[in-house]
């Protein structure tokens, strides 16, 4: 499961270089549930934006199923950091 978030992370990175700064994704397992502890920060306001995302541990079952509650968690981070650039964008002008 550790293998498959780096992997992600890298790619989001990549992916956001020019726009992201500072990226970072902890995995935690706390009281049933999985929690993703996220945060980023934008080049251009030095920001750091943090965040939570939580999902029953008992969701993924098997191996696919934790795969797949990855990339779905994954998909979540990519909008919330296309959310911030976009607002970024928008108070530029």
């Amino acid at each position: 499961m550790k293998a498959l978030v780096d992997r992600l992370s890298a790619e989001l990175s990549s992916k956001y270089i020019q726009y992201i700064e500072t990226f970072m994704v902890d995995l935690w397992s706390e009281a049933g549930f999985i929690e993703f502890r996220c945060g980023f920060c934008l080049r251009r306001d030095h920001e750091l934006r943090r965040f939570t995302l939580k999902v029953p541990a008992m969701a993924g079952e098997t191996d696919a199923e934790r795969e797949l509650l990855i990339v779905v968690i994954f998909d979540e981070i990519e909008e919330l950091v296309d959310k911030a650039i976009a607002a970024d964008r928008v108070c530029a002008n």
